[in-house]
């Protein structure tokens, strides 16, 4: 039986990074061969696709009501493809041989698509490339996925075929455009004041005489509170999310006593996948909501004169979920943040709530950092080494210390001790001083017994 031909894709450095755009991506492409074969090519691909699968009823009403009766629905759009030749077509002997190759991911797409082929929520233009992904959509067989990777294809003669092998690679967009904190942006909830002192009457006649009354004497006389959200809409997996309240008075007059009574912080994954055919364009959407922070009865006052933290240590997570925000050809993902609060304001309970795009940023690298000088103020250095003089003291000898003699042991057993192991006397400072020949104790001596063992059980 002949062997196969072993082709192999051998990166340079870890296999498990992720790289960035600009990268270099170095490695070799090995073959060893048992037989003498005819190559009729050799090379290997630096390649960025898109796939995206889904299926659909095959009825019209929508209804799926035969197994297997779905439509199976699938694109692959290229985001950048390069080749190199290592081997044009020879005759190679049995041996083992090997081809360098290095590659530069690039900072954009080089695919272009038409805009009358997509919805307007994808790009049809080359953009920044994004990150790998993979998602599973909720339809049956539907996948989501953005992958770069190397092959190397061995194109051999006679009925030998051909020869691929495949090495995956991680792509994250740099960071270079991330702040190391993220920017605060203010939104002012005029529609939301609150209007303290309108508790609704029960009966009918006290609510024609609270009507009669405000008409009389005007909507400026009912004390109104506006909130304002203080929150980031761009941030990176790790760093802190800050979130603050604020209230002013728009009316003049005495400032109500207000407390935080609750706080609900729900972040919100919205992916979606198309295969973009030319009539049929059949979508997958993908909602996920988590609930981050949940806290009530706080009970915290609200100051008027400067925004209220309602978070402290607030982050994102770095894991597969955190995926940086992207829109390619066929795929795209966005995130948004509700925030919802609970104040109470004399007696009355109001409820705050915002919703706002959260763009999520590639993390920054510790080496990405800049080097700040308060770094090295914190840092005591360790002090210069000073060589000493050699002693004269020689070590014991070794008889002397492993000295089979019997004698009487001086050290105190623990189990008479009567504070145990764990008390502070067993590991004081002070202790008896030991003989100069540590020994075993007679008691604990066996002499060795020679003949048969006795095997009989009484």
């Amino acid at each position: 039986m002949a062997v196969r031909p072993d082709l192999r894709v051998l990166l340079e450095g870890d296999t498990s990074r992720a790289y960035n755009e600009g990268e270099s991506v170095k490695g070799r492409v090995t073959l060893v061969l048992g037989y003498e074969e005819e190559v009729k090519e050799l090379k290997i691909s630096f390649t960025g696709i898109c796939t995206t699968k889904t299926t659909r009823p095959v009825h019209g009403d929508g209804t799926d009501q035969h197994t297997g009766s779905r439509r199976e629905y699938e694109e692959d759009v290229t985001l950048f493809s390069f080749d190199r030749k290592l081997l044009p077509a020879c005759t190679l002997a049995p041996g083992k041989y090997s081809w360098e190759f290095d590659f530069t991911f690039p900072k954009q797409t080089e695919a272009q698509f038409s805009r009358w082929q997509h919805k307007s929520r994808y790009p049809g233009l080359p953009h920044p490339l994004p990150p790998t992904f993979l998602m599973y959509t909720g339809e049956p067989c539907g996948k989501a996925s953005i992958s770069y990777y190397l092959q190397a294809r061995l194109v051999l003669g006679g009925t030998c075929g051909t020869v691929k092998t495949t090495e995956m690679l991680g792509f994250l967009p740099s960071a270079q455009n991330t702040p190391r904190e993220p920017q605060i942006k203010s939104r002012i909830l005029y529609a939301q004041a609150l209007k303290t002192g309108q508790k609704e009457p029960r009966n009918t006649v006290k609510k024609i005489r609270t009507s009669v009354s405000r008409k009389r004497s005007g909507s400026a006389s009912i004390p109104r509170i506006v909130p304002t959200m203080y929150f980031p809409q761009e941030v990176a997996a790790g760093q802190h999310i800050p979130i603050l309240l604020s209230l002013s008075k728009a009316s003049v007059g005495e400032h109500p006593e207000c407390v935080l009574d609750s706080l609900t912080v729900t972040l919100s994954t919205f992916s979606t996948s198309m295969c973009g055919r030319l009539f049929t364009q059949p979508e997958d959407i993908v909602t996920k909501h988590v609930t981050c922070i949940s806290k009530q009865s706080i009970n915290q006052p609200i100051s008027y004169s400067s925004p209220t933290p309602l978070t402290t240590n607030f982050r994102l997570l770095d894991d597969a979920e955190c995926v940086p925000s992207f829109s390619t050809y066929t795929i795209t993902r966005r995130y948004e943040m509700k925030v919802t609060v609970g104040v109470k304001c004399e007696g009355e309970t109001f409820t705050i709530s915002t919703t706002t795009p959260l763009q999520i940023l590639p993390r920054r690298r510790l080496t990405a950092l800049p080097h700040t000088g308060d770094e090295d103020e914190q840092v005591e250095p360790l002090p210069l080494y000073m060589p000493r003089e050699p002693s004269n003291e020689l070590a014991p000898d070794y008889d002397t210390l492993y000295s089979l003699s019997p004698s009487t042991s001086t050290v105190t057993s623990l189990t008479s001790h009567p504070e145990g192991i764990g008390s502070s006397s067993f590991v004081s400072t002070v202790s008896t001083p030991a003989t100069t020949a540590p020994t075993t104790p007679e008691s604990e001596l066996e002499p060795p017994i020679f003949g048969p063992a006795d095997t009989s059980v009484q």
